[in-house]
């Protein structure tokens, strides 16, 4: 007759068979976590890299076409982004004044008879260069030209045409009132007038903190690891400033495992990839999401 409890073999037969089962939901807990994690990081990835895409996307809208140059900060070269001979890490740009240009405080337009070229006096219709000024006194000015497409024949005097990185500003031009609100006077002649103009008041650059010279005045107050994507903005290459050391800076995400752009088909475009690391039983998952983005 069996007496009651458990033998020796039963005992060790039950903790095996349970020591299997646990074995098995923590492998199932495990899968299941993973792909929680997962759905979440891809979720969270895909929201915010549309969300600056289109923050990008905004801000290159309303540049002066030509403007665009991807720049080295090692070799302290740059190109424009029309004819790149090579991948630059850093994408920077003019910005046109939207603000007062959106307020109808200047018209963009140039009546040629009531010009005064010899003065260097412009007469713009529509216009109250006082009230751009009073925003901003170094607002300048540039002709549209070929620049409305973009597509300046550039030649071996490029890099001087706005100023970018201790070059000249041969193209950019300073600006003051004149007699009349509507009239523009030009701190230097142009060689040729045209139509259409753009006044301009910042450059914008974008980087990842891995491009960027650690020492810049502008990461200073921020914390940024390699992965770090900024935002750099309201400074003026033609007052000889530039983005290292004359510009605000802001955290677009700290989670850009590359940012791209490029001249395709007439337009620029753009590639920004996300990345997040999920650890799991010991093991790195890393989640990636890419959008691309064409402004036209």
């Amino acid at each position: 007759m069996r007496r009651g409890g458990f033998t020796m073999i039963e005992l060790v037969t039950t903790i095996v068979i349970m020591g299997i089962l646990a074995g098995g939901t923590y492998i199932s807990l495990s899968k299941l976590y993973l792909k929680k994690a997962r759905s979440k990081a891809l979720s969270e990835l895909s929201f915010d890299s549309a969300r600056i895409a289109n923050q990008i996307s905004a801000l290159l809208y309303e540049r002066v076409p030509a403007t665009a140059i991807g720049y080295d900060m090692t070799h302290d070269s740059f190109e424009s982004i029309y004819s790149l001979s090579q991948q630059y890490g850093i994408l920077e740009w003019i910005s046109q004044d939207f603000e007062n240009y959106k307020a109808r405080y200047y018209s963009a337009l140039i009546d040629f008879d009531a010009c005064d070229k010899n003065t260097l006096m412009l007469t713009s219709p529509d216009t109250n260069i006082t009230k751009v000024l009073n925003s901003d006194p170094d607002t300048a000015l540039m002709f549209a030209g070929s620049f409305d497409e973009g597509d300046i024949s550039y030649n071996s005097d490029a890099s001087d045409y706005f100023g970018w990185h201790g070059h000249q500003a041969s193209h950019i031009f300073g600006i003051k009132p004149a007699s009349k609100d509507e009239n523009i006077t030009l701190d230097t002649k142009p060689d040729t007038l045209y139509e259409k103009y753009y006044l301009v008041n910042q450059a914008f650059a974008i980087a990842r903190a891995s491009d960027i010279n650690a020492s810049c005045n502008s990461l200073q107050t921020l914390q940024t690891t390699d992965n770090t994507l900024l935002l750099f903005y309201n400074y003026k290459p033609w007052k000889g400033e530039n983005f290292c050391d004359d510009a605000n800076a802001t955290i677009l995400s700290s989670e850009a495992g590359g940012f791209e752009a490029a001249f395709v088909n007439g337009n620029l475009q753009f590639n920004l990839t996300l990345q997040r690391t999920i650890k799991n039983s010991g093991k790195k998952v890393r989640i990636e999401v890419s959008k691309e983005k064409v402004v036209f």
